[in-house]
């Protein structure tokens, strides 16, 4: 038997989304862990949504518990969150999974030249080496 991810037994709460097998009658007993938005809380409603569009309780919990994170289950059927969507219409990548792949491809570019211009600094070279001798005195002072 299949059972449907529905608007009455998927509830989001506080960051928290949760399957209620009897619905909201039962707000808080018998209820399932589905996910957790710490962060970004509005990615909460568009998951819930995709989830409800392509899932089936079963299908999920069964790789829920095989040890599949939430964001890695919904991942696996193309669901990219809305502020990541975002991101790549504002970079003029569609909001696709390859969309995605090759947004975040260029992203990382981006980052190793920054990360490349910064190491070579000679500012940032010294301030390292002011931390560094800070962090070794502090550790030397412990250990006596």
């Amino acid at each position: 038997m299949t059972t449907k991810f529905t608007k009455e037994n998927l509830i989001g709460c506080n960051g928290y989304v949760f399957f209620h097998k009897d619905g909201r009658e039962t707000a808080y007993v018998n209820r399932e862990f589905v996910a957790r938005f710490k962060y970004v809380k509005r990615n909460m409603g568009p998951f819930m949504t995709f989830l409800r569009k392509n899932f089936t309780v079963e299908e999920y919990f069964d790789r829920y518990d095989a040890g599949e994170t939430p964001l890695a289950i919904v991942k696996s059927k193309g669901y990219i969150a809305s502020h990541i969507k975002a991101e790549m219409k504002k970079a003029g990548y569609p909001r696709t999974l390859a969309g995605h792949t090759a947004w975040w491809a260029a992203e990382c570019v981006k980052i190793d030249a920054h990360m490349a211009k910064t190491l070579a600094d000679p500012a940032y070279q010294a301030r390292e080496a002011v931390r560094n001798a800070a962090v070794h005195a502090n550790s030397a002072a412990a250990a006596k």
